[in-house]
């Protein structure tokens, strides 16, 4: 897969052509030797699209503040070592730190580079806390299989 392979999937998802959930599987499928391509794909659009709006800022509603709360209440992450991705309910974040782009049905708005190295910090943590619960999840499995392997076997009865 290349970059403009993935521009066009990002394209073809806002003028209708390709469903978000296929565009996140192109997404998720990349492993994390494919950081470039990621890199380079938040450059190419980063290089073409207006600033988005931040709260504070003019040209920010009142509401603003709560949409991108909810946005980010409400995502998943994936990383791909030096670049994340958070998927919202309604956008997908793209950023590796520096740069990043907010990623609409429509349209693409770039983020400075402050909010791109916080939202790259939020997709770490949330990977990290979901390979911990995963973990965690595992060994209580693990723990309760044992258990009821222990209880199954010490009910039976030895043959004498």
């Amino acid at each position: 897969m290349t970059e403009d392979t993935l521009l066009n999937a990002v394209h073809a998802w806002q003028r209708g052509a390709l469903t978000r959930d296929a565009l996140i599987t192109q997404l998720t499928s990349l492993g994390r030797a494919d950081a470039p391509l990621i890199t380079e794909l938040i450059t190419q659009l980063h290089g073409r699209v207006a600033p988005h709006a931040e709260p504070g800022q003019p040209g920010a509603g009142a509401s603003s503040t709560d949409v991108w709360r909810d946005e980010l209440m409400g995502s998943r992450a994936c990383t791909w070592g030096s670049a994340g991705l958070l998927v919202g309910p309604s956008v997908l974040i793209l950023t590796d730190g520096r740069h990043g782009v907010v990623l609409g049905e429509r349209d693409t708005r770039a983020l400075n580079s402050s909010v791109s190295g916080s939202l790259m910090l939020l997709c770490q943590t949330i990977v990290m806390a979901e390979h911990a619960l995963n973990e965690r999840d595992m060994r209580q499995l693990q723990e309760q299989r044992l258990e009821s392997a222990s209880t199954s076997l010490s009910e039976i009865d030895p043959i004498h």
